[in-house]
Protein backbone atom coordinates (compact mmCIF):
# COMPACT_ATOMS: atom_id res chain seq x y z
CA UNK A 1 0.00 0.00 0.00
CA UNK A 2 1.51 3.47 -1.19
CA UNK A 3 1.33 6.20 1.35
CA UNK A 4 0.63 9.56 -0.30
CA UNK A 5 3.37 12.30 1.79
CA UNK A 6 2.38 15.55 3.31
CA UNK A 7 4.87 18.84 4.32
CA UNK A 8 3.76 19.33 8.28
CA UNK A 9 6.17 21.29 9.21
CA UNK A 10 9.30 24.03 7.90
CA UNK A 11 11.69 23.96 10.82
CA UNK A 12 14.38 27.12 11.08
CA UNK A 13 17.21 24.78 11.09
CA UNK A 14 18.72 21.15 11.53
CA UNK A 15 18.22 21.80 15.37
CA UNK A 16 14.43 22.71 15.58
CA UNK A 17 13.58 19.47 12.67
CA UNK A 18 15.11 17.24 15.25
CA UNK A 19 13.34 18.20 17.82
CA UNK A 20 9.95 18.10 16.04
CA UNK A 21 10.56 14.68 14.62
CA UNK A 22 11.87 13.63 18.07
CA UNK A 23 8.02 14.63 19.23
CA UNK A 24 6.51 13.19 16.52
CA UNK A 25 7.97 9.80 17.03
CA UNK A 26 7.20 9.40 20.67
CA UNK A 27 3.47 9.94 19.48
CA UNK A 28 3.98 7.23 17.32
CA UNK A 29 3.67 9.31 14.02
CA UNK A 30 6.44 8.06 11.22
CA UNK A 31 7.84 11.33 10.02
CA UNK A 32 10.94 12.53 7.95
CA UNK A 33 12.68 15.69 7.09
CA UNK A 34 14.27 16.83 3.91
CA UNK A 35 16.57 19.90 3.24
CA UNK A 36 16.01 22.93 1.73
CA UNK A 37 18.26 24.36 -0.64
CA UNK A 38 21.61 23.35 0.37
CA UNK A 39 20.60 22.15 3.92
CA UNK A 40 22.29 18.75 3.65
CA UNK A 41 25.43 19.90 3.04
CA UNK A 42 25.37 22.49 5.30
CA UNK A 43 24.41 19.90 8.05
CA UNK A 44 27.18 17.21 6.55
CA UNK A 45 30.04 20.36 6.80
CA UNK A 46 29.20 22.75 9.58
CA UNK A 47 26.59 20.54 12.31
CA UNK A 48 23.81 22.95 11.56
CA UNK A 49 22.23 24.43 8.51
CA UNK A 50 20.16 27.85 8.98
CA UNK A 51 18.75 26.96 5.46
CA UNK A 52 15.81 25.23 6.92
CA UNK A 53 14.27 21.87 6.76
CA UNK A 54 11.07 20.40 5.68
CA UNK A 55 9.04 17.71 7.98
CA UNK A 56 7.16 15.36 6.09
CA UNK A 57 4.25 13.14 7.41
CA UNK A 58 1.43 10.40 6.14
CA UNK A 59 -1.46 12.17 4.71
CA UNK A 60 -3.65 10.10 7.46
CA UNK A 61 -1.66 11.49 10.26
CA UNK A 62 -1.31 15.06 9.21
CA UNK A 63 -4.24 15.84 11.90
CA UNK A 64 -2.66 14.32 14.93
CA UNK A 65 0.81 15.94 14.03
CA UNK A 66 -0.79 18.99 13.84
CA UNK A 67 -2.07 19.02 17.44
CA UNK A 68 1.66 17.72 18.27
CA UNK A 69 2.69 20.56 16.70
CA UNK A 70 0.31 22.74 18.23
CA UNK A 71 1.34 21.48 21.88
CA UNK A 72 5.01 22.34 21.17
CA UNK A 73 3.81 25.75 20.43
CA UNK A 74 4.49 25.60 16.93
CA UNK A 75 2.06 25.95 13.91
CA UNK A 76 1.62 23.53 11.12
CA UNK A 77 2.24 24.50 7.92
CA UNK A 78 -1.53 23.85 6.41
CA UNK A 79 -2.81 26.21 8.58
CA UNK A 80 -0.48 29.23 8.12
Amino acid sequence: MERKVKKIFEAQDNIQAEMVLEALRNNQIPAYKKGVGSADIMNIYGGNSFYGEDIYVAEEDSARAAEVLLGMGLEAAESR
